[in-house]
């Protein structure tokens, strides 16, 4: 057990630096929505583009482990979207909000930093992340869909309709300009992927280049959530009312339900031990903070986003460490691999 804390020990570290920087002002306030921008924009898609160049066929065409990642990520996002719908009668901004609370994890900012740390120099591993991101990726474009329709709901005058229908042409242009070219995470991947598949050699200082770029990404984004974790727990007590019993809900399911869900589900379709290492390690992380980042742009409960964000990557130390210990303990991840 202590070699899988000092494995994770790292990665927590570099947040609490963060977290001591923003507390003594020594570096300005923007700062962390600068490194963020940073990462999410440049580092991570260079990263992305690196490590999908090395990706194989074999490794990229595993149906069960698409559809195991899809299928937990997706149906859990509309099982609490529903919840929240039916059940609670929130809004469907408020609702979206809440349902990527629990499905959405930090596998770009925590998940990325946690499998180089576990698997340095494991280029398998590394594509397996990769793809784990792709996905998570994908309940982001249905939520930014909700929330984008919601928005636009609401600013529609009472009473008043659309008279005319968008011509399905152009609906179909818009969703792939604002959710697939917009997104330089998806760009990134898709363009690395060709250039494994069709064998297109990529330049090899271009390659270093990005190789270098991305790997500033794990530190950068780790000292970025540090650096913002006072902010979102700012927000969170800043005249929201906070629902303590829906709080609990949605971060016990985030770090708990999930990963042992996948973890049953890839098991069941049979996917390799070292995928469902990966992924079940990606998926015991906190709530992504593009939740929050989410929450305050349509302003669709910010506080409760702000806390949970908060919350679940402070406590998503010991949901790491305990998906770790099980996944070693069962035998699909070497013990050798959290000592290195």
């Amino acid at each position: 057990m202590y070699m899988i804390f000092a494995s994770l020990a790292p990665v927590f570290l570099i947040i609490l630096a963060g977290f001591l920087i923003e507390r003594l002002s020594y570096l300005p306030a923007s700062t962390g929505d600068i490194l963020s921008f940073f990462s999410l924009n440049i580092c991570i898609p260079c990263l992305l583009f690196h490590i999908m160049c090395g990706t194989t066929m074999e490794q990229f065409s595993q149906v069960n482990w698409w559809g195991g990642m899809i299928g937990v990520q997706v149906g859990c996002f509309f099982l609490f979207y529903w919840i929240e719908r039916r059940l609670r009668h929130s809004e469907s901004g408020p609702a979206t909000i809440s349902a990527l609370s629990a499905s959405f994890c930090n596998a770009g900012f925590v998940g990325i930093s946690v499998i180089i740390s576990l698997f340095p120099g494991n280029a398998e591993a590394m594509s397996a992340a990769g793809l784990t991101v792709i996905t998570s990726n994908i309940i982001v474009i249905i939520g930014q869909m909700l929330m984008l329709g919601w928005s636009r709901q609401r600013r529609m005058p009472q009473g008043r309709h659309m008279h005319f229908a968008i011509p399905l042409r152009l609906r179909i242009w818009r969703f792939v300009r604002r959710f697939l070219l917009g997104n330089p995470i998806l760009m990134a991947t898709a363009l690395g992927l060709a250039c494994a598949f069709l064998e297109i050699p990529v330049w090899k200082p271009l390659d270093q280049a990005c190789a270098m770029l991305g790997y500033v990404s794990p530190t950068c984004m780790l000292f970025t959530l540090g650096f913002s974790l006072r902010k979102n727990l700012a927000e969170a007590f800043r005249g929201h009312s906070i629902n303590v019993k829906h709080q609990v809900m949605l971060m016990s399911w985030r770090l708990l339900g999930m990963p042992l869900l996948l973890l049953l589900v890839l098991v069941l379709l049979n996917c390799p031990p070292l995928w469902i290492s990966v992924s079940v390690i990606m998926m015991a992380t906190g709530s992504a903070i593009m939740v929050s980042a989410l929450s305050q742009v349509y302003q669709a409960v910010p506080g409760q986003a702000a806390l949970t964000v908060a919350v679940t990557n402070i406590l998503s130390f010991f949901s790491l460490l305990a998906a770790i210990w099980l996944l070693t303990i069962t035998g699909l991840m070497p013990a050798s691999a959290a000592s290195l």
